[in-house]
């Protein structure tokens, strides 16, 4: 990693899907080659350069400048900054993956899913915050995981361990189909 990439990994919180979260995500997600596929929270874009690899078309979406630049170089095409402010894109992706801002986790996964198709599937690294807590909040978010019958994975501890940004954060993976 050169000089520029890490001061951006810390000026923006920025925490990259190594490359056994990647082959983790594509591995629940079914993806299909030819499919419209987004990628909203690209960072330098290692989960939207192993989606092209499966043969899909992608867009991203990533908020920091300087990562929409590199995205670019990388031959993606950013249609936003934001997924909760992007327009346009309900019901139009077939496969949704993604390592959400943890932050943020909530919104992106529930906005996540009304940007799929019928059909479409949305994979989701999240914290297991909402599992470790019991206020009204995360309650609510776990039954409307009920409702749109995902299923989630509590992951092994340590997957960012020995990652370009070490955290201990606990995470699963939430899987969505969209019927």
């Amino acid at each position: 990693m050169n000089q520029n990439n890490s001061e951006i990994l810390k000026k923006w919180g920025v925490f990259p899907s190594p490359y056994w979260v990647v082959k983790l995500l594509i591995e629940a997600s079914n993806i299909e080659s030819g499919t419209l596929c987004l990628e909203p929270s690209a960072g330098f874009g290692n989960l939207a350069i192993a989606m092209r690899e499966c043969g899909t078309i992608v867009e991203v979406i990533e908020p920091i400048v300087e990562l929409q630049a590199i995205l670019t170089l990388q031959g993606f095409t950013v249609i936003g900054s934001d997924l909760l402010s992007t327009p346009n894109l309900h019901n139009r992706y077939h496969t949704i993956i993604q390592n959400p801002p943890f932050s943020q986790q909530f919104s992106h996964i529930k906005k996540a899913y009304h940007c799929l198709s019928s059909g479409g599937r949305l994979v989701s690294l999240a914290s297991n915050t909402p599992w470790q807590y019991n206020s009204s909040f995360y309650k609510q978010f776990r039954h409307w995981l009920t409702t749109v019958n995902a299923e989630v994975e509590k992951l092994p501890w340590g997957l960012f361990v020995n990652s370009e940004r070490y955290t201990k954060v606990k995470c699963c993976l939430i899987t969505i189909d969209k019927f």
